[in-house]
Parts: structure tokens; C-alpha cells; sequence
């Protein structure tokens, strides 16, 4: 039985919902799914009685809740006290996040799984452009570097794992004149504002993909909120991907860029010459993002 596992239990246990477990933990609610399904195919017996509406614990699962609580404590302080005794020493990693990427969806899932994951591991989290986020990370500023980039291949001595691809769209709100259009087609803009953003904070290509919409007037935002206070207000729309920061939202409405290329990578990048260690926290990190 893997610790994760463990984890993953108690937590959906203690909430009775695989959602709530899963944001509390910081992992889809997939992955959470998978850890439960394997640890009932290994002790032979179902643990959830499930429907589309709750979750309640078996007899058998309301057993393992109340000592694996238990478990979970004792191991915790077990392992504790053994690195005491060993004389093992807190490794720090310092791990870099494109500032435009979403909150919920990416950066604090990613992170708190981190820190649950290598409990042994002193965590530093920035925040930075794209420019930055190279920068540092080619000269050992940085370990491990979490963004969209569709130019990783031209970063120099690099190891890259695609986490997934988001395609870019035209992104306005539902109270926008556009929401209401049958059949859009992007000629529909030609009336409107585009809202665009500094250059810094524009992925490879998407400067070039905006010029190439038909609109009246743009407006230069400074960053990706004001772009949203615009969006939400009714004013305007934007080329955004929705892994960004605010941009899957109810209250936005979304449609398809016919551009070949026009999709944004969410990327792990590590230098080539880091330790192999990293790895294990891109595997982490691949399994949040999945």
C-alpha cells in the first residue's frame, strides 16, 4: 500500500467527496479516483458506496478510516524521527511558475502536491514572466520551471515534459453583443475591441495569431487582470488560452481560432545538467496536471 494512497483515503473519507478531496489535496479529481480504485483492487473489498449524487463509506471503509488516521500519524513521526537520527538535511528546490497561469487550476494544486509529496524538500515559489522564467532558469536560478511556452525548443542544454496542450480562443463575456451570435466567424469582430497584452507576457506567436483578427480599435492592458475587469464588463475580447489565470470561467464564452499552431503547451522544464532527482518531481507534477 503506497503512501498516496493512504492519503488519498483519509482525505476523501473524512469529506465524502471525491471533488472537495481532490482540490484539498491539489490533484485532479481523476488522479484521486485512481489511488482509491487501486488501494480496493488490493485489499480486495470497495471502501465507497458511490452515487451521481453522494459518497458514504462501506462498514469496511468506516474500520480502515478510524486506524489508518491512526497510521497516518505514526508513520509521519516515524519517518520524522529517522531523518533526525540519520542526519538528513532539508534539500531546497526552487521552482518557477509563469505568473500568467491559473491559480486554481495549476499553480496551487501543483505546489501543495508538492509539498505533501517530498515533506523532506524546502520549497521556494516565484512568480515571473516569460522572459524571466528562462532567463533564471538557464543560469541555476532556478530547478524547475512550470509554464506555457511554444518555443521550449529553442532553450539551450534543456529538458522538457509536455503537461498538456490548450488550444488559444476568442474569449469574451456572455453579456458581450458576440455571446448572442448564431454562427460566429471572426469577421463578427471587425466591430470590436481586441484587448491585448505586453509583449513580455505574450507567448511566441500570439502577437502575430491577434494581428491577424479583424477588429476596430485595441486596447493595451498592463496585465492579465485588467484584462479580465474589461472582459467581465462586457467590453471587448481577447486571445487567451484558458490555462491562464481567471480564463475558464462561467461567465466567459469561448470560440475556436482557425490558425495552424494557435494552441498553448503547459511545459515542465528542468536544465539537462540538474539532478536526476528532479524527476521525481516532474512525475509529480505530471500527475497533478493529468
Amino acid at each position: 500500500m503506497l503512501y498516496k494512497q493512504l492519503c488519498c483515503f483519509l482525505e476523501v473519507a473524512n469529506v465524502l467527496s471525491f471533488t472537495t478531496a481532490a482540490r484539498n489535496l491539489y490533484m485532479s479529481q481523476q488522479a484521486v479516483t485512481r489511488q482509491i480504485a487501486a488501494l480496493e483492487e488490493e485489499l480486495g473489498f470497495k471502501l465507497f458506496n458511490r452515487s451521481t449524487r453522494s459518497v458514504a463509506l462501506t462498514p469496511a471503509g468506516q474500520v480502515l478510516r478510524d486506524d489508518f488516521a491512526v497510521i497516518q500519524r505514526q508513520l509521519d513521526a516515524s519517518i520524522k524521527k529517522a531523518k533526525d537520527v540519520a542526519g538528513v538535511k532539508q534539500s531546497s528546490v526552487t521552482v518557477g511558475f509563469l505568473s500568467l497561469l491559473s491559480q486554481r487550476s495549476v499553480i496551487l494544486p501543483v505546489a501543495r502536491q508538492l509539498f505533501r509529496a517530498f515533506p523532506g524538500v524546502y520549497f521556494e515559489i516565484k512568480m515571473l514572466d516569460f522572459v524571466e522564467l528562462r532567463n533564471q532558469l538557464l543560469d541555476g536560478r532556478l530547478d524547475l520551471v512550470v509554464t506555457t511556452s511554444n518555443d521550449w525548443k529553442l532553450w539551450p542544454d534543456v529538458k522538457v515534459d509536455v503537461l498538456q496542450s490548450k488550444p488559444f480562443e476568442v474569449v469574451f463575456s456572455t453579456r458581450h453583443p458576440l455571446a448572442r451570435q448564431e454562427h460566429f466567424t471572426l469577421e463578427c469582430l471587425e466591430e470590436y475591441t481586441q484587448l491585448t497584452l505586453p509583449r513580455d507576457n505574450m507567448l511566441p506567436g500570439v502577437e502575430e495569431w491577434a494581428r491577424r483578427l479583424p477588429f476596430r480599435r485595441s486596447i493595451l492592458c498592463p496585465d492579465l487582470s485588467t484584462v479580465r475587469v474589461y472582459l467581465e464588463s462586457g467590453q471587448g475580447f481577447s486571445l487567451l488560452t484558458r490555462v491562464f489565470e481567471g480564463c475558464e470561467s462561467e461567465t466567459l464564452t469561448y470560440r475556436p481560432v482557425p490558425f495552424p499552431g494557435a494552441h498553448a503547451e503547459l511545459v515542465c522544464i528542468r536544465r539537462r545538467s540538474a539532478p536526476s532527482e528532479l524527476g521525481q518531481l516532474v512525475k509529480c507534477v505530471k500527475e497533478v496536471i493529468h
